[in-house]
């Protein structure tokens, strides 16, 4: 290759395989499913930073994302977003096991794109979560880059960026992406040769505390803590996919607690088992070879007590006895509640895997320069350790199998923020809006397929936006974790529509949002003001 396609063809390749994945969601619209929702424009809020005392589920990410629709259009920031996010993975993966072959590389880069965690997640629509998983492997590399007495003449900007940036990145993009990100940092540098990193590791902490610091103020700002609900941990534990069972669904990376997204191929025990060989496989290549990839110090102990522990904060929590013990520790130690979905963390064991991968692919291209039947069964080998991935998750391409597919928003809920925009303008109305019916905060609207979705109205329209925030699983409803949304939802459980509008204007409420489709138990007494798109828009009586 010329040194120019050299340097291109990993970007060439990872927007390749960005594409395959992604298919009908790059075309015009928004991909709504799940927790995944973009606007036209993100109204600048105070919840977006953590201002107002609600939980920080998505902060600063919420703010960057308003502040940079104000900029391009929501739609073309989310294709942005993830294109972004896939690429970043194959790239660094490619850039974490240099110098390997080629080859070696690309497998690597297969493997941190298309895998089960990556399907799951971006079928239950957490494509900031995916965001934070892609900078994990740069995370490696700029670990690497902090090796100042390796490296002469290397200045402490160049050293520091590389690792700054990652982590910033994946702080910005969940509070758990930000705590994931740092504590790869630390074990790689702590299990650094041949010199201990303490003191390096010392300083990435303090960095990581900084760069984390906007959601973790926003959490000790919110009343009584960020919290779970009763059986908060079992509900959102990894599960058995198929009848192999929990273990090998972790070890080929699946898992997800969310059954209803299992793609049907998942559920099959061949193919969860031969995932699950396929990473055991790769491991133990890394583990008797020689030497670390890329002789990076301490990249092989690193890695593996990485993966291991990532392993274990997945695997715990579905255990009986774990989750209730989890349950109990966070009612007196409300930040344990971001452990609470823990499949995610299984996230950074896949950096193992993809090491693995390419000393695994390093040693069969090795094997096939000879002649033979030795040769040829080592070519044949590379060939389906290189496309295995693929072979396993094929439901994987094209927009996972075409769930995730772009749709337009009716005009109506342009049309309510433009009504909502003038109103507050006019009379400086301060007035919060309730959105209905009052049951979760996800939907299923006819014009979306009926995809659940989290609710777009807090995003889409302009001032404070209530939404019912219960979750609502199989077997058990999770408590609000907002004092405010408890107590609305005490107002809506009168069945006298006068009683329930004069009960939220005592809280604040002029304004209610009902979405038409959809069963309301009670529809408080107001004015309509807007009616068309499967919305009505009421407003509420003044208080008297």
């Amino acid at each position: 290759m010329t040194g120019r396609l050299c340097r291109a063809w990993p970007w060439l390749v990872a927007l390749a395989l960005a594409v395959v994945v992604l298919g009908p969601a790059l075309a015009p619209g928004y991909v709504l499913r799940g927790d995944m929702v973009f606007v036209p424009r993100q109204p600048m809020k105070a919840a977006w930073w953590g201002l107002d005392g609600s939980v920080p589920r998505a902060v600063p990410m919420d703010g960057l994302v308003a502040l940079l629709s104000s900029l391009v259009p929501g739609q073309v920031l989310q294709k942005v977003a993830l294109l972004g996010a896939l690429v970043l993975a194959a790239t660094g993966a490619e850039r974490m096991v240099r110098p390997a072959p080629w080859y070696a590389r690309l497998g690597a880069m297969v493997v941190l794109v298309w895998n089960p965690w990556v399907q799951e997640r971006l079928l239950i629509g957490q494509w900031a979560i995916v965001l934070g998983y892609a900078v994990l492997p740069w995370v490696v590399v700029g670990v690497d880059a902090l090796r100042s007495h390796d490296r002469a003449g290397l200045s402490v900007v160049r050293r520091w960026v590389p690792v700054a940036w990652p982590l910033a990145l994946a702080a910005v993009a969940s509070p758990s992406s930000g705590a994931v990100a740092l504590g790869v940092a630390v074990v790689l540098l702590v299990l650094r040769r041949p010199r201990p990193g303490w003191r390096v590791a010392a300083r990435v902490t303090l960095l990581g505390g900084v760069l984390n610091l906007p959601w973790v103020v926003a959490a000790l700002r919110v009343p009584g803590g960020v919290g779970v609900g009763e059986g908060g941990f079992s509900g959102f534990a990894a599960r058995a996919e198929s009848a192999a069972g929990l273990v090998p669904s972790l070890l080929s990376f699946g898992g997800i607690w969310k059954t209803s997204v299992v793609p049907e191929a998942r559920t099959l025990g061949v193919v969860v088992v031969a995932g699950a060989v396929l990473t055991l496989v790769a491991v133990a290549a890394l583990a008797l070879a020689g030497r670390d990839p890329a002789g990076r110090a301490g990249y092989r102990r690193g890695l593996a007590v990485v993966a291991v522990g990532a392993f274990l904060l997945a695997w715990l929590p579905a255990l009986g006895p774990v989750s209730g013990a989890l349950d109990a520790i966070a009612r007196h130690v409300p930040g344990l509640a971001l452990l609470r979905d823990s499949h995610r963390f299984l996230a950074p064991a896949v950096l193992l895997w993809a090491a693995g991968t390419a000393v695994l692919l390093t040693r069969l291209g090795a094997a096939t320069r000879g002649s033979g039947v030795r040769a040829g069964t080592a070519g044949a080998a590379l060939v389906l350790v290189l496309t295995a991935p693929l072979l396993l998750a094929p439901q994987m391409a094209w927009g996972v199998g075409g769930t995730l597919r772009a749709v337009d928003y009716p005009a109506g809920w342009t049309t309510v923020a433009e009504l909502l925009e003038r109103e507050r303008a006019g009379s400086g109305d301060p007035d919060a809006l309730v959105v209905l019916p009052w049951m979760g905060s996800y939907r299923g609207f006819a014009w979306n397929d009926r995809r659940a979705v989290l609710d777009p109205a807090p995003r889409f329209l302009p001032g404070t936006v209530l939404v019912d925030d219960r979750v609502y699983l199989e077997d058990r409803v999770l408590p609000s974790e907002d004092s405010r949304l408890a107590a609305v939802g005490r107002a809506l459980a009168t069945r006298d529509p006068d009683r329930a509008a004069e009960r939220l204007r005592a809280l604040g409420v002029g304004w209610v949002l009902v979405h038409a489709d959809h069963r309301v138990a009670v529809l408080p007494s107001g004015s309509p003001r807007w009616r068309g798109d499967g919305l009505l828009l009421l407003r509420l009586a003044p208080a008297a």
